[in-house]
């Protein structure tokens, strides 16, 4: 591992504008003219230049008076630190306690602060999937559950697991796991 003693200032500033994450934790750069200081990696927009000083750790860029940025948290010392990671964690527990209520998800991204095009981007980012594909999902995982542990109707699952129309709990059941409703429920017993 190299020590930032043998990173030169220009690679300093290389890492900087790429926003490289191999050079976190070797060393922080402040900026003069906001007080903060950061990360290598830090995706806030890249300042210039002369307006930089290298640090060597958080603790003397702090002792110098500048403040670590709210985004690349850089004085947390897990370097693996991902600043949306809390954000779309919070989002999967909403989809996850609210599965069988309507999906609105313009009212879920302006509800955490976002737009829904970038919630739908971090989304996928964390979980490879989109929220609105996510909770089809866990309704057909829901759906297969109350097959197993209850006698009710197809129409009362359907409804329970949070699908508004039978012709779409069809279609998406069948989609994610091969088999109608009524032949898994055949297949089940």
């Amino acid at each position: 591992m190299r020590n930032s003693g043998m990173i030169s200032e220009n690679e300093k500033w290389r890492a900087v504008i790429d926003c490289d994450k191999q050079y976190d934790g070797l060393f922080y750069y402040a900026v003069k003219t906001t007080g903060i200081v950061c990360r290598p990696s830090c995706r806030a927009k890249t300042p210039l230049r002369e307006n930089i000083l290298f640090f060597n750790n958080i603790s003397d860029a702090i002792k110098e008076g500048f403040r670590p940025c709210k985004l690349c948290r850089p004085d947390i010392t897990n370097h693996d630190y991902e600043p949306n990671n809390e954000l779309i964690q919070k989002v999967k527990e909403k989809l996850d306690q609210n599965y069988s209520e309507p999906l609105h998800l313009e009212a879920i991204s302006c509800e955490f602060g976002i737009s829904a095009s970038h919630l739908t981007r971090l989304f996928k980012s964390f979980y490879g999937i989109s929220p609105i594909y996510y909770i089809v999902k866990l309704r057909v995982a829901k759906a297969i559950e109350m097959f197993e542990q209850t006698d009710r109707s197809i129409l009362d699952i359907a409804y329970a697991a949070g699908f508004r129309s039978l012709s779409n709990f069809y279609k998406s059941f069948k989609e994610h796991t091969g088999h109608t409703p009524n032949e898994y429920r055949r297949g089940s017993n």
